[in-house]
Order: structure tokens, then sequence, then C-alpha cells
């Protein structure tokens, strides 16, 4: 099987890209150009030590553990942002690391480039990206949980994730790897933001994190992929909606290269063609679930139809342990229901046929923008050993 990098690029060398310089967003702190929120307990940022021209895979403490990071003081008052530091800390790297308590209205952190100067990205949106150096003091991830939003003066906002489409290898280990957000990627379209008056790229946690970044830049990206000329969304009014039947499309968290917890497979004793076939092994490689986007990563309106829309699909159990679902909207915002109340799990010989109603999920609760839906995700407790077929949307 022939390597494939979802995101093919180029990089080279060059102190600009089509004129634009500004391509330096983080490599060491300690300037005001960095703020953390003001609320100790909803701010995921500490400086660190830590730097990625090292490879502390190699230089691990006996307990497995890497070196201590130091925090730092964060005070802010924007527009004009402060930091104040602590003497004798070495800020190589961002560390953010949050348990995303109920009570954080927001949890994130900033950083106004260039001098908190406006940066015009007009005319690099469609061959640059964001590159940054990501690294993990503990078991892999094949997803990272930070919302990248890019502001304007005027404090409008676009947004991009940085999932497994964009991680190099598609896994963050202990060895520093490379993460690449194409800039077009962003919903700059939609959200009409200013690309000619950029002030800050902000960094929002929407799920637990605890990773160390560096050498956040602007590089220059050659992308393959399909691009809408006047809109990034796809309203869905016709039904059935097929997210997986006998070929998946667009998705991550599946790749045999990598991982095989979760592989496309066949049996001769089922006539039903592929399945997604579910063995989690936690021993083999920690990845435990998949997200399907069944419009190509572009953004799906769900908001005329929800609540009479019906979630199917066929399952067959072998071993059942805890089993979510969810439907992720592009800030990252999830509602999850969990499978067991809609399945036998008893019945282990069968395949049996599941019906949720959309209404069942906690729409409201989540607060999800049903206009901008992202994917829907399945995610497994270790030793799940299941089969998935025919996903789909009805009414």
């Amino acid at each position: 099987m022939n390597d494939i990098s979802v995101y093919e690029y180029e990089v080279e060398n060059t102190e600009g890209i089509n004129g634009f310089t500004s391509i330096d967003i983080f490599n060491k702190g300690g300037s005001d150009e960095v703020w953390g929120n003001a609320d100790e307990e909803c701010n995921p940022f500490t400086f660190s030590s830590l730097d990625a021209s090292i490879d502390y895979s190699l230089l691990e403490k006996p307990s497995g553990e890497l070196f201590d990071t130091a925090d730092v003081d964060a005070k802010y008052d924007l527009p004009v942002v402060r930091v104040k530091d602590r003497k004798g800390i070495e800020k190589n790297s961002l560390h953010l690391k949050t348990d995303k308590l109920p009570s954080c209205e927001w949890i994130g952190m900033g950083i106004g480039w260039d001098g908190w100067q406006g940066k015009d990205l007009s005319g690099v949106v469609n061959n640059a990206a964001i590159e940054f150096m990501a690294m993990v003091d503990g078991d892999p991830v094949n997803s990272i949980p930070i919302v990248f939003i890019l502001e304007d003066y005027s404090a409008n906002q676009c947004y991009a994730t940085a999932g497994y489409l964009g991680i190099e290898g598609g896994m963050v280990t202990k060895k520093w790897t490379r993460v690449i957000i194409p800039l077009p990627t962003f919903s700059y379209q939609k959200d009409n933001i200013d690309l000619t008056n950029i002030k800050q790229l902000l960094l929002q946690c929407y799920d637990k994190v605890d990773i160390y970044i560096d050498n956040i830049k602007i590089i220059p990206h050659n992308h393959n992929y399909r691009k809408i000329a006047n809109s990034l969304t796809i309203s869905t009014d016709t039904y059935p909606i097929d997210i997986f039947s006998e070929e998946l499309g667009s998705a991550w968290g599946i790749d045999p290269k990598y991982c095989n917890n979760i592989i496309i497979n066949s049996d001769l004793s089922y006539n039903g063609g592929k399945f997604i076939d579910v063995n989690i092994n936690s021993e083999d490689c920690n990845w435990r679930e998949i997200a399907i986007s069944w419009n190509d990563w572009l953004y799906t309106d769900l908001s005329n139809s929800i609540y009479g829309v019906f979630l199917e699909f066929d399952i067959k159990l072998d071993n059942y342990q805890e089993t979510k679902i969810a439907l992720e909207d592009y800030d990252g915002k999830k509602m999850n229901i969990d499978l067991e109340s809609y399945i036998s799990k008893s019945n282990t010989k069968e395949w049996q046929k599941i019906r949720i109603p959309m209404k069942h999920f906690p729409i409201k609760k989540s607060l999800i923008d049903l206009e901008r839906i992202k994917d829907i995700i399945f995610t497994f407790k270790d030793k799940t050993r299941l089969k998935l077929d025919n996903i789909k949307f009805t009414n």
C-alpha cells in the first residue's frame, strides 16, 4: 500500500510568501504578544522549557515523564495584553493543559504575533498553512481538541481544527510531530472576516487536553481538495443521507498503516459487503474513535430537519463496552448519546438494526451549531469488539 498524505504540500525556505512576511507566529515566549485567560481555573496555558529542536523521546526520565514546565502569571486587558513574567523561566514552547471545567465559559489563549499589527493574509490564504510542532507526555493521540481561531480588528472570527488529517503520521507522540492547518480550511468565507487586518491567533480548548506546542508559523502549502466558490455549507433536505455503506469517504481515526483497532473489513459469512470492524486493544495502539464527514469536511446544515431525523445503522456485537455517538460542529461543540439504551447486549449472534431519533440527543443543552455540523464520531472503550454497517440519516 502506498503512503497517502491527505494534505500534500511542499515547504520551501523563504523570508516571506507572496510578499507576506509576518510568518513567525510563535517560537519563544515572554513578550506581550502571548496571553492567557485571567481566570486561572480557565487558563490552559503555561510556558514550557521544552524545545522542538530536541527529541525528548530519547531523553525521558526513568519514570517516563518529561521535564517539568513552569507556570506563567498571565494577565490580559484587551486590546492591550500584558504577560507578567517570572524570572528564570525558559519560554521555549507552549503547554496547554485543561480538564475542561464546566464552569469555564472560555478556555484558551491568544497570540498577537508581529507586534499586534494588522496582518494581511488575503494574498496567501489559498496557498499557505499554519504549521506547528506538537508533543504529548503520555499516550499518543490522533486528534487535537483545540479550535484555532483567526480574529480581525473588528472582533470577527473564523475557525479551523487540527485533526487527524493534518497530523504527520496520524499520531502526536512523545516525539515532536508536525501538524498543519491549511488556511483555506478556516471558515473565513462564511464568517466574513477581514483577512487584510488580522489581529491574533486564538487557541480554544474544547475538550480535555495536555499537549506541548512550538514553532507556530505560516508556511507555503499546495493542497489538493475540492473548493466551493460561494459557500462552504451544504443544506440537507433530502433523505436518506449515506454516511457509510460500502466505501468510507472523508474520515479520521481509521488507517491500518498506524493502527488496526478500527478497519474496513469483509467476511464471507456476511453478505452485506464491507463493514467497519472495531477491535479496540489499547496495548497495541490508543485509537478508540472514528469520525466520518459525509460531505467532505464541508459545513452541513441540519437545522431545518434535525427533530424529524433518525440515525440508523446495523451493528454486530462480539464484546460490547461503553460506546458513545456524537455529532460535532466546527466550534468543537458535541452532542453525545450512549448507545447502550438502543441495543440488545445479550445478542452477540445476529446483526441488529438500530434506529435512534436525533431528538434524543441533547441538542439544546449541547449548544451545538446545527448550521455548521462537521462530522459524526463513534467513541469506544478498551476491549470493544463490534461491527458497524449501513450508517445513515433517515426521516
